[in-house]
């Protein structure tokens, strides 16, 4: 064949043929080169077993205090040592287990396992964040941040499941508290003038948690003023830990039409709760 196609090329009458198979060979030998390469590439990549944090309960811990919070994720029940900032033998691990993820959540929301943990952080902590890190044989979390408070936050009392049973609380004061199981609600009192704008907003989502927040306001006479949903794109960080989950918060800004009390409840838009669905309600003047 190589005789044959070198004595057409000296007659000049099979030329075109020649080039258009150097040409060929040119273009595909490349790419099947990548294909086998990509090939082996992908058979040589090994899963990833690494542990992960998805939700903390509570969302945060005081600086000074031994605080309990409970872990979900995946694989933590196979977890050797959380590390706290990056330092070990700091939490004591209470308990790890597996852990099915509650009702109409899978497990890359909610995880599969849990981590009991006891952590406590030195009393001269400044406020902000903390990382978490678990450390398993197969290998290693990435960052998870609570919050670090210098004092403890108003807690969420139960029973607060109704307009009768609302929880007072004061504008200016951050309140941490959990929808403890499917259709509950949390209500609460707030004394405001007319005129006065607030802002009241819920941190769930954006941390972790699995709550889908609203807000809803009513008046002293149980009338609904207004309702909040998930937030704009303006609200979120670009680099929420949980990007595909964290506009599920609820921030409602409202100027107050009279003076007296008002309702602000929170529940979660798909009527689920339990100790995934941890939550920071804030009520502020906006400036």
């Amino acid at each position: 064949m190589q005789t044959i196609l070198r004595r057409e090329s000296r007659n000049g009458t099979n030329r075109p043929i020649a080039g258009a198979l150097i040409l060929l060979s040119s273009i595909f030998l490349p790419l099947l080169l990548i294909v086998v390469a990509s090939l082996g590439i992908a058979q040589d990549k090994k899963p990833d077993n690494s542990p992960q944090l998805l939700i903390a309960t509570p969302l945060g811990i005081v600086a000074g205090q031994a605080t309990k919070v409970v872990l979900r994720g995946k694989r933590l029940d196979e977890t050797k040592e959380l590390q706290i900032n990056g330092q070990a033998n700091v939490a004591k691990i209470l308990s790890k287990s597996k852990s099915a993820p509650p009702q109409k959540l899978d497990a890359n929301r909610a995880g599969d396992s849990q981590l009991e943990v006891e952590l406590t952080l030195p009393a001269d902590t400044k406020p902000g964040e903390c990382e978490l890190v678990a450390i398993t044989d197969t290998g290693r979390s990435a960052v998870f941040k609570l919050f670090v408070d210098a004092r403890p936050l108003t807690a969420e009392k139960e029973p607060n499941d109704g307009f009768a049973q609302a929880q007072a609380i004061h504008i200016g004061e951050t309140l941490e508290g959990t929808l403890h199981q499917p259709q509950n609600v949390d209500v609460f009192r707030f004394d405001g003038q007319a005129g006065d704008k607030l802002i009241c907003e819920v941190l769930a989502a954006r941390r972790g948690s699995a709550l889908d927040a609203t807000l809803s306001l009513f008046d002293a006479r149980r009338q609904w003023i207004d309702t909040a949903d998930d937030l704009s794109n303006a609200d979120v960080e670009e680099k929420s830990p949980t990007s595909d989950w964290s506009r599920r918060d609820a921030r409602l800004e409202v100027t107050l039409p009279s003076s007296g009390k008002f309702f602000l409840v929170v529940q979660d838009a798909n009527d689920l709760g339990g100790h995934t669905h941890p939550y920071r309600l804030h009520v502020s003047k906006r400036q």
